[in-house]
């Protein structure tokens, strides 16, 4: 099935009061010293604007599951601002969003690829310990990202009314993809026996790469989409690109399989039943992090001793034995 890229929305909401939205909703956040808030504005399935907001935050599971300070693999267990509101979204292809700090290369990444054409930043955010610190992954990742994927960067200032480009790419851009997700639609329901047979079918198209497969349905109810896809560099690189990180080697430009599911899931206005969730071998830490925080607490593995590295095991091994995911081994 082939979808359209995104274009920007047309009748684009007023910026500095969606920034008023997620200022207003950030200091109900949890986190102690770190407290980052987003909105998402876009159309959904009915052609019916909206907008909704959300903080970075502990998922119940985790939160009910582990203390604050418990890191997840070499994750922490916080799903992010922008991650959080993207799966809240109806449908995120073309929106925008307006966050209150300078986002990460992880959520650039997965902004990218759900489809965002544009973003707020509040100025504030760029005054604050936590950006200087992280000012080099911003510029040499984060916008980075933003101008192969053809978004939009402004920062913001509500009380002035004053919008300064960052970056300004054409509505039209039509960033490279080559290797997008597969999408199947299906009239049918959906039970184990259907989710077996697809993961499959859906095998021979990744031969010795790390995949991931899930069974959404949309709004109306008229049947199942099954979502497949493997790692790739992040939107609008190809494998011929071969971008640097930033120093440190916190951050890279590749977007594991199941991160690409839940964002290109919101970005059509799907839902991922709970339960049909697929990977090849143990997602990564931060991948795990973002199932829970979409409320994906049950998944099938191809290979349950193989990862990308071993903070994936580890990050298994501490959610099962703390019931927060329950994952079976599927050959």
């Amino acid at each position: 099935m082939i979808f359209k890229r995104p274009q920007a929305q047309t009748n684009q909401p007023d910026p500095f009061a969606m920034m008023q939205m997620a200022v207003e909703v950030v200091n109900s956040s949890p986190h102690p010293t770190n407290k980052i808030a987003a909105a998402v504005s876009g159309i959904d399935h009915n052609g019916n604007p909206f907008a909704t907001a959300a903080t970075n935050f502990w998922p119940e599971p985790i939160q009910a599951g582990l203390d604050e300070g418990t890191r997840i693999g070499n994750s922490s267990g916080t799903i992010h601002a922008e991650t959080a509101c993207l799966l809240r979204a109806p449908r995120t292809e073309g929106g925008s969003i307006y966050v209150t700090d300078p986002i990460c290369p992880n959520c650039a990444k997965n902004i990218a690829e759900a489809g965002i054409k544009k973003i707020f930043i509040d100025h504030k955010g760029f005054e604050k310990d936590f950006a200087e610190r992280r000012g080099d992954e911003f510029q040499a990742m984060s916008l980075e990202i933003c101008k192969k994927a053809g978004i939009s960067v402004y920062e913001v200032r509500r009380k002035d009314k004053i919008l300064t480009p960052i970056l300004e790419m054409p509505d039209d851009f039509i960033p490279e993809n080559d290797n997008p997700i597969r999408v199947t639609k299906f009239r049918r329901k959906a039970d184990t026996g259907f989710f077996t047979e697809v993961i499959a079918a859906e095998r021979p198209h990744y031969i010795n790469e790390r995949f991931a497969v899930v069974v959404a349905e949309d709004p109306t109810g008229k049947g199942v989409y099954v979502l497949s896809a493997r790692d790739h560099i992040t939107i609008g690189y190809t494998h011929d690109d071969h971008p640097r990180a930033a120093p440190g080697g916190k951050y890279n430009f590749i977007l594991e399989p199941i991160n690409r599911l839940l964002m290109n899931a919101s970005r059509l206005g799907l839902r991922i039943m709970p339960g049909y969730v697929y990977s090849a071998i143990v997602p990564s830490p931060r991948e795990f992090v973002n199932m829970v925080g979409g409320g994906q607490t049950q998944l099938l593995i191809g290979d349950i001793t193989h990862a990308r590295d071993q903070n994936g095991l580890d990050a298994l091994k501490l959610l099962t034995d703390h019931d927060i995911v329950t994952a079976v081994e599927w050959k």
